[in-house]
């Protein structure tokens, strides 16, 4: 069984990570497998694409094919289009409403051995709009580095906001303007379209022009994040509208953290957050529901522990990598076998 991502290996801090797919996959195909371009025009060509044919190029190598990057997938999918594999390609994918892959799918979803996935709306949004077979389309739970990101026993004195993609971070400035609540987001610029060839980028300054004297930004790295993650509350993750399940990698970080998260309420996060357990939601684009909300956590610390808690016990029994890990070969194993995806895309304990 092969698995095809792209980049690099794992950064040191993610050891855990790397070790536990190198288990469940014979051999990785990344950018470190790819060879000098021979001409310096070829450096041009995406490295998913070059992946996706060198890959294609191996297939004696392998009888399983997994890919993980909407990029690789979708171009070994072309590749199928053009000569068909005759090894089984499933592909994990999250976003299937994304013009690029829905084009794709409806051009060579055939080509598709099996989906596993992560997202309920997304998984509904293949079967209903793309036509894809239920029975093939797994549903996993995502997974969170349980052993890095864990709770730590250090003074809360601030909350946080973590991440690029689709955050609405106007509206969580607005929220805290008048407060003393002091709040850090971890992010460099913001990403706001669905299309990302065309993305509205903003950047960390002109967001700071408009932000309190409360509120600082700009990127964290990996271990300066899990230290802002252990001195925040709870963290706040402000959606701009969306299908797909944006901000769950940081919402996932910080329940691991032992922190509930106060997230918009999107039509594609719905599969994490327990309301009024392990986070609140509030309307999209509203700052005084935001603030309303931020207040109430704020201002009882110990509601928030309790939340806090049940957050980290959540993950534990759903959400670690090696859960994780062992419930996408389950899937994969389980398409192979011909044991259709049941009720909701899940398999039977």
């Amino acid at each position: 069984m092969a698995f095809v991502t792209t980049g690099f290996p794992w950064p040191p801090e993610t050891g855990v990570r790397a070790d536990m797919f190198d288990r469940m996959f014979v051999k990785r195909y990344d950018a470190t497998m790819l060879p000098a371009p021979p001409r310096p025009g070829l450096r041009r060509v995406p490295s998913w694409f070059r992946i996706a044919r060198e890959v294609r190029r191996q297939h004696a190598e392998y009888d399983v094919l997994v890919s993980w990057n909407e990029g690789a997938t979708v171009s070994l999918m072309a590749l199928d289009g053009v000569r068909r594999s005759p090894k089984p390609h499933v592909a994990m994918l999250y976003w299937f409403s994304r013009p690029l892959v829905r084009a794709s799918m409806q051009a060579f979803g055939d080509r598709l051995h099996a989906i596993v996935t992560w997202t309920s709306v997304q998984r509904d949004y293949a079967i209903r709009h793309l036509e894809y077979p239920p029975e093939r389309i797994y549903m996993v739970k995502h997974y969170v580095e349980q052993l890095y990101f864990r709770p730590s026993d250090v003074e809360t004195d601030m909350i946080c906001s973590v991440g690029a993609e689709m955050r609405d971070y106007p509206t969580l400035i607005e929220a805290l303007r008048g407060t003393d609540i002091r709040c850090h987001i971890a992010a460099d610029h913001v990403r706001t379209s669905r299309v990302a060839a065309f993305g509205s980028h903003t950047r960390a300054e002109t967001l700071a022009a408009i932000a309190g004297d409360n509120v600082t930004i700009g990127r964290k790295k990996l271990p300066e994040l899990r230290d802002l993650y252990a001195r925040s509350r709870f963290v706040v993750v402000p959606l701009h509208p969306s299908d797909t399940d944006n901000g769950v990698t940081v919402i996932l970080e910080a329940m691991a953290m032992g922190k509930p998260v106060i997230c918009s309420r999107t039509k594609g996060q719905v599969d994490v957050i327990q309301e009024g357990v392990t986070g609140l939601y509030v309307p999209v684009g509203d700052p005084e529901a935001m603030r309303s909300a931020i207040l109430e956590l704020w201002n009882d610390p110990e509601r928030a522990k309790a939340m806090g808690r049940a957050a980290r016990a959540y993950i534990e029994k759903h959400h670690t990598l090696d859960k994780f890990c062992h419930d996408v070969r389950r899937a994969i194993d389980a398409s192979l076998d011909g044991i259709p995806a049941g009720p909701g895309g899940f398999l039977e304990a």
